[in-house]
């Protein structure tokens, strides 16, 4: 009675239509057969993950019916599940582990530089299985192509990585072997999920029509000049109450509830700025995000989510590279300072003034407002 090959068996459950239709495999009008099995590594920060579902409608083109399975952090997990073409989220643990070395892909796909993402490969691959991207090689790390070889080298060579004019995804594009124009990660957010954001960003701002926008105030640990500290911050939200009416949005995750707090303080009890932090869950930080008609943000995860939801989108930019991001025909704007010609570090520096200091708020609430829908 069973179609093994469905992509929506789940073997141990029912599948969703059994359950919302009660319907059965001989009879099933939602039947879909794959032909061939495809396994997608990328352990990466959270942005990174979700910025390589661009690369999902080039994998899948190159594979006939593929059943695609993305093998990803637990942190990771949720979000990976709302991207479209991802049929299956394995999280990296004993059971994920067991699941990729079983084999029986038809192909690998290992887009991330480093030897645990390549040790993975060679366990999903095994002999049979060339896996596309970097794998292990006599212990050692090995590109599959020329292409692969280049972001070894600019990985490597600080040189090179601040020279680079492409964005990341038309990199990984070459590495694929792919010319497939590279379009924005398509995610879905559950109605219901949806529905809750919206009564919650509504009990913050009741009045209705006011633009809405969203400040991400966060940056992660790794690289704290990612994004403008709570003074800075603030002072492009006190320019923003000056020139618009507008209410704005506080969000990220529990790391930046200090942080939330001293710009609120900051900012003197306004009405029309409230904390819409989202501590407990990434979908709920999408569902967020889709209340806002603009966005303010590093180079972090809500940039790439932004991307995804179609949110127009200011980023700044100092430690990471601007050249790597995707404009996606103007949705997303970048700004960055052209004092200093140390950008691009991937560190974090004690200079002082530095690249984010040097970023006027004044301006950056200008070119904020203009995102806004005329």
């Amino acid at each position: 009675m069973i179609r093994y090959d469905c992509r929506y068996f789940r073997t141990s459950r029912p599948c969703v239509f059994n359950k919302q239709e009660g319907a059965e495999c001989p009879t099933c009008a939602r039947y879909a057969p794959f032909r061939e099995r495809v396994l997608f590594i990328k352990l990466d920060a959270i942005g990174d993950v979700l910025r390589s579902a661009s690369l999902l409608p080039a994998v899948i083109a190159r594979h006939e019916r593929p059943f695609v399975a993305w093998l990803t952090r637990a942190e990771s997990a949720e979000l990976v599940a709302m991207i479209e073409g991802v049929d299956e989220v394995i999280t990296l643990n004993t059971d994920g582990l067991a699941r990729i070395a079983a084999g029986g892909w038809s192909a690998v796909y290992s887009l991330s530089n480093d030897l645990t993402s390549a040790a993975l490969a060679n366990a999903a691959a095994g002999k049979a299985v060339r896996p596309v991207g970097f794998f292990l090689r006599d212990g050692v790390i090995a590109p599959s192509n020329k292409a692969a070889e280049t972001w070894l080298e600019m990985a490597a060579f600080d040189r090179l990585k601040r020279a680079n004019t492409q964005t990341y995804q038309q990199r990984m594009m070459a590495i694929l072997g792919s010319d497939f124009e590279v379009r924005p990660p398509v995610l879905r957010v559950p109605p219901a999920l949806l529905a809750k954001a919206k009564a919650r960003v509504a009990a913050l701002f009741p009045a209705p029509g006011r633009p809405r926008i969203a400040v991400n105030v966060g940056s992660g640990a790794r690289w704290p000049k990612k994004m403008l500290g709570a003074e800075q911050i603030a002072a492009v939200l006190a320019a923003l109450r000056g020139r618009a009416d507008a209410d704005i949005l506080l969000v990220g995750g529990g790391a930046e509830a200090g942080k939330t707090e001293a710009i609120l303080a900051a900012m003197a009890g306004d009405p029309h700025i409230a904390s819409a932090l989202t501590p407990h869950s990434i979908p709920e930080f999408v569902a967020t995000l889709m209340q806002a008609n603009a966005l303010l943000c590093g180079d972090t995860l809500a940039l790439h989510i932004a991307s995804a939801i179609e949110l127009p989108t200011l980023a700044v930019f100092g430690p990471t590279s601007h050249a790597e991001i995707g404009d996606f025909d103007g949705l997303i704007e970048k700004a960055w300072t052209p004092a200093l010609d140390c950008l691009g570090c991937y560190g974090d520096c004690a200079k002082t003034p530095n690249c984010m200091s040097l970023l006027d708020p004044a301006q950056l609430a200008e070119r904020l407002l203009a995102r806004l829908p005329a």
